[in-house]
């Protein structure tokens, strides 16, 4: 079997790293004997649908394609699926869909793609079972966990488990970083307000999963609101294979909350010390502060740690309790000003316009985030994400035929049905652009990004989605990367 792994073109390359799902996905193929295993990135290239059903066409040829998809990608997907099915080419591959937005709208996913297979939460056992049930050493479908098939005419999901899980991630080998080639991804690591220290950055999961269950977020739909770690000593051979391999010299972990264990986490960061691992490294997708005391903060510090986030939300009391954040905001000053201490420098992470949020709650978030000493903040649009409970409560209906209405105009118009209490949009924006202008627009922040400008930052900046949309550019300011 050919097999093709592919990644939506996300519509900017801004800070795009390696999909490590692909690299887990084809290392558990590799490690049950199927070797002919390829990937093709259209979100570094910045490639159509189009562009890359010719490419598969003239260069790849698979038997197989899997295709990952995140809510945003999946009209890509439906674009690329109808091209393929076409009979434009002289065999039609399988194809195979995964990725959170699948899992969530199972069914109603694969009706509105029309891909052949759907694979439900974690793939790497899903994927080696659906090659078996293709090459026919697996008769029914229904045996494969986690997946969801054409039955009689409809998409049905298998009885075998509701999806893919590995209760013990340890059992999984290194992704397969040969397939993923790293060292192309180098220059596409950017951040657009504080610039990495290496220049051969790799990322690196050291855990799955999240316990908590903020009513925002989706982490919780795979991984069944529980966390699984790796081992210290398991991450740490990875970080050793990279620097031998790729001459990795930054790290970026992009675990849910890379401390929630503190007694693991100070074990992981004790073995970069003890091992003189030497590498930069941060924490850009955010730990919590209440996951964080003085002597961890000291071993992270030694260990290489220069940049973490953390996720706030709100600066509002009765906001916090409705997102189920179970966040102190006493706390917050008390454990930046620690890590601020330690030279390690600290992003907020802020969200506009939550469900009944009011312009004065979120004006408290901007008192807030002002009164605590951040090196920089993050404040995103609040966008009800598919498999949160926030997404459910908008989009419930007793009537199943309207529910499912509401899902598919969703994916093809991306029609959010109204709800109570929810600012609009152009208000969401007005208070967004207040948020960022109030904390940026002060000498200390200004001067300090001033003294990590430099040529390649300043193009980190301009490339910025954000900042694209406020100059009003709609296109990459610079070249794109050239295929390796």
């Amino acid at each position: 079997m050919n097999i093709c792994f592919i990644r939506p073109n996300l519509g900017s390359s801004f800070a795009v790293s390696p999909p490590l799902s692909f690299g887990y996905l084809s290392r558990s193929l590799k490690n049950y004997g199927y070797r002919n295993i390829s990937f093709l990135d259209a979100a570094l290239l910045q490639l159509s649908a189009a562009q890359v059903f010719e490419k598969i066409n003239n260069h790849y040829r698979p038997d197989i394609i899997g295709i990952q998809v995140y809510t945003g990608a999946h009209i890509w997907a439906k674009q690329f699926v109808s091209l393929v099915k076409s009979g434009k080419n002289d065999k039609i591959p399988i194809t195979v869909v995964g990725g959170p937005h699948i899992t969530a709208f199972n069914e109603l996913a694969l009706e509105f793609i029309e891909a052949d297979y759907g694979i439900l939460g974690e793939g790497e056992k899903p994927i080696v079972d659906l090659v078996k049930l293709l090459e026919g050493k697996i008769i029914d479908p229904s045996d494969v966990g986690g997946l969801v098939y054409r039955k009689n005419g409809k998409y049905v999901q298998s009885n075998n488990n509701n999806y893919g899980y590995f209760e013990d991630i340890n059992e999984l080998s290194l992704p397969d970083w040969e397939l993923l080639q790293p060292q192309i991804y180098f220059d596409r690591f950017e951040s657009a307000t504080m610039p990495l220290r290496g220049k051969r950055p790799a990322i690196l999961l050291s855990s799955r999963g999240c316990p908590y269950k903020c009513t925002f977020c989706s982490s919780g739909l795979i991984n069944k609101q529980k966390i699984r770690f790796r081992t210290p000593e398991n991450i740490i051979e990875e970080m050793e294979f990279l620097k031998s391999e790729y001459k990795i010299d930054e790290i970026l972990f992009t675990d849910d909350n890379l401390t929630m264990d503190l007694k693991r986490a100070e074990k992981i960061f004790d073995l970069m010390i003890s091992r003189n691992i030497k590498l930069h490294w941060r924490a850009p997708n955010g730990i919590r502060v209440d996951r964080l005391n003085e002597s961890l903060i000291k071993k992270m510090r030694k260990s290489g740690c220069y940049s973490v986030g953390v996720g706030i939300e709100t600066g509002n009391d009765r906001i916090m309790k409705r997102i189920k954040k179970q966040l102190d905001l006493k706390k917050v000053k008390e454990k930046v000003k620690l890590l601020r201490k330690y030279k390690i420098s600290v992003s907020g992470f802020f969200i506009c316009g939550l469900i009944s949020e009011t312009e004065k709650e979120v004006n408290d978030s901007i008192k807030f985030a002002l009164s605590v000493p951040f090196n920089r903040i993050q404040v995103s649009n609040y966008v009800p994400y598919p498999g949160s409970e926030d997404f459910k409560e908008i989009f419930k209906h007793e009537n199943d035929k309207m529910y499912r209405k509401r899902i598919m105009e969703f994916q093809e118009y991306g029609i959010i049905p109204k709800y109570p209490g929810v600012l609009p949009l152009k208000e969401v924006v007005k208070l967004q652009k207040r948020f960022i202008l109030k904390f940026y627009l002060r000498v200390t922040i200004i001067f300090s990004m001033l003294r990590g400008l430099n040529f390649k930052q300043i193009k980190s900046i301009l490339r910025h989605p954000m900042v694209k949309r406020m100059l009003g550019f709609h296109a990459d300011l610079f070249s794109k990367p050239k295929e390796n």
